[in-house]
């Protein structure tokens, strides 16, 4: 009879333990478990987030947004799993939307950071609070919030028992957004910044082992925070006491070591700490300051589905600035202005492939008829030049063992018959770096290039084009950068060498530099790529017609033309 209870026992043992086991796990239970993860939203939507928490420091271990994908593979998939998602944020231990601070600033015991925070999940939300022991209590909200891309973050010092007045100072940690190795790729793509609501915004980029401050009066932020190549981490406040509560913005540098799982290289990501001091309340009553929290694409087509489309757009003015960018007066207009033409070009083709060689005939096509009178008044150069070519000549021979002297005769006989090089020469080039550097710049942060196919095998224009993987470095075989080489190849080869041997060794180096500037762009997004092919083979046709009406020019002078791009 003993062993019949006992073998009873035992069974319903066996029945009652995943009951148990799930009892433990349960999320909402606030025991048991150290991390939790959480969904908002549904998956696919707008603003939707996978997101893990931890009651160590009530903090987010990490933030996959659910309307993004690792790979256009992956957006393919009929049925998503969690690995389909896109990591935006995360920074191993370091867990973000923590409070940092001393004790003796927080008149906690415990150090915020690091204590157990109670966890409570509500209704699109999740809650953590704590305890000092004096009768103080903090209490960290963060609400889900689809029609801002991302959440409400409310901090509330309630005193139970403490006697009021004086401060609690501490800083919350912003996330740190994933800035794998190849975003970087002829520039580091985190930027940390500070935007008034009036005024010029702050930014900087990482620096490791110091501690960097955005200058900006905290009193009149508009937002604050931090960049990768496509998305930001945004706060902003909602309330006067919310702005009123901040007091300074601080950028450290992270990781500290290389992260393999994100693919993101040592201090090459920055982290903005929002100072904050809230003020204790009288006994029974509570400080409570809101923010909100924007987590998505830094897009002029994104932030135009906000309440206040204007409110992030000084990041896109910062995207296109040093040191993020190459910059050229008149540079960072045209790369906006390029970004609303591709944007139109898009909204007629519905390919952004076509888009870019649509924009790049119209600039070449605008400038072909300023080139053409250029290349005229060139080769009207060429024809009195050769006029004083026996005196030239005769110069040279006399100057043979004095370069210098020879150089000052011939200016001289050039100013006596009035001959000059026409400057507008060159002004076909200045015209087009604008357009070019500015195009580059849009290039390399544009969202709406991320993931977005062109043709055959090019399917995302903000990647590199990638016809064929390698198992050995480069890793892949680009094939758009190796038709630009080839063409301009084609091109400066065409051109005969100057007899000048100064000019001739010049043009013979020069023949060499696009393979420089090819290897230099390989690994660069197919979008670039498709400009500069597209760029390369209107000069040919360009050079063909020119040369049709106008004749062969002298390759002397010729050798002072530079070739737009």
């Amino acid at each position: 009879m003993q062993r019949t209870y006992l073998l009873l026992f035992w069974l319903l043992c066996c029945l009652c333990a995943p009951f148990a086991v799930q009892a433990q796990n349960d999320p909402a239970t606030g025991t048991g478990e150290i991390a939790f993860t959480r969904e908002f939203g549904t998956p696919g939507q707008t603003g939707s987030f996978r997101a893990r928490f931890s009651k160590k420091g009530g903090g987010l271990v990490f933030l996959q947004m659910m309307d993004h994908f690792v790979t256009l593979e992956a957006a393919r998939h009929k049925v998503h799993t969690k690995d389909d998602y896109l990591l935006l944020a995360s920074l191993g231990n370091d867990h973000a939307l923590r409070l940092w601070g001393q004790t003796a600033e927080t008149r906690f015991a415990s150090d915020l950071a690091t204590a157990d925070w109670t966890y409570t999940e509500i209704e699109n939300g999740v809650q953590f609070s704590l305890a000092s022991g004096n009768g103080l209590v903090l209490t960290k909200t963060l609400r889900h919030d689809p029609t801002q891309r991302g959440f409400v973050l409310e901090i509330e010092l309630r005193n139970e028992t403490a006697d009021a007045g004086g401060n609690v100072t501490f800083q919350l940690l912003g996330p740190a957004l994933v800035n794998p190795a190849e975003s970087g790729l002829l520039g580091n793509a985190s930027t940390a910044i500070a935007a008034p609501v009036t005024g010029d915004p702050k930014h900087v980029g990482p620096s490791a082992g110091k501690v960097q401050v955005l200058e900006v009066d905290p009193k009149t932020i508009a937002f604050a925070g931090n960049t990768n190549r496509f998305f930001a981490s945004f706060l902003y406040p909602r309330d006067t006491a919310a702005s009123a509560a901040l007091t300074g913005f601080f950028v450290d540098t992270v990781p500290y070591v290389e992260d393999k799982d994100t693919l993101t290289q040592a201090n090459s990501v920055t982290r903005v700490r929002y100072g904050m001091s809230l003020t204790v309340p009288a006994k029974g009553e509570a400080t409570k300051v809101t923010y909100g929290l924007f987590l998505g694409p830094k897009a002029y087509s994104v932030f135009a589905t906000l309440a206040n489309p204007e409110l992030f757009a000084p990041i896109l003015d910062v995207d296109l600035s040093p040191p993020c960018c190459i910059d050229v007066p008149g540079g960072r207009m045209m790369a906006k202005l390029l970004l609303h033409l591709l944007g139109w070009f898009h909204g007629v083709v519905h390919n952004w492939g076509f888009a870019i060689i649509m924009l790049t005939v119209l600039v070449r096509g605008l400038l072909a008829p300023l080139n053409f009178r250029m290349q005229k008044s060139m080769r009207a150069y060429s024809a009195r030049m050769a006029v004083l070519k026996p005196k030239l000549d005769a110069l040279k021979e006399r100057h043979a063992d004095d370069p210098k002297a020879y150089q000052q005769a011939m200016i001289a006989l050039q100013r006596e018959h009035k001959l000059m090089p026409p400057i507008g020469g060159c002004l076909p080039i200045f015209l087009t770096m604008p357009v070019y550097l500015g195009l580059f710049s849009a290039l390399r942060t544009a969202y709406d290039l991320r993931q977005q196919p062109f043709l055959l095998w090019i399917t995302d224009l903000s990647r590199s084009d990638s016809l064929v993987d390698l198992g050995f470095w480069p890793h892949h075989f680009n094939l758009l950068p190796i038709v630009w080489i080839v063409l301009y190849l084609v091109m400066v080869l065409r051109q005969p060498l100057p007899t000048d041997p100064q000019a001739r060794q010049m043009q013979t180096i020069m023949r060499y530099m696009p393979i420089l500037i090819g290897v230099s762009l390989y690994g660069y997004a197919s979008a670039l790529m498709i400009y500069m092919v597209t760029s390369m083979v209107w000069t040919l046709f360009e050079s063909a017609v020119t040369k049709r009406i106008l004749g062969p020019m002298d390759p002397n002078v010729a050798a002072m033309t530079p070739t737009p791009m």
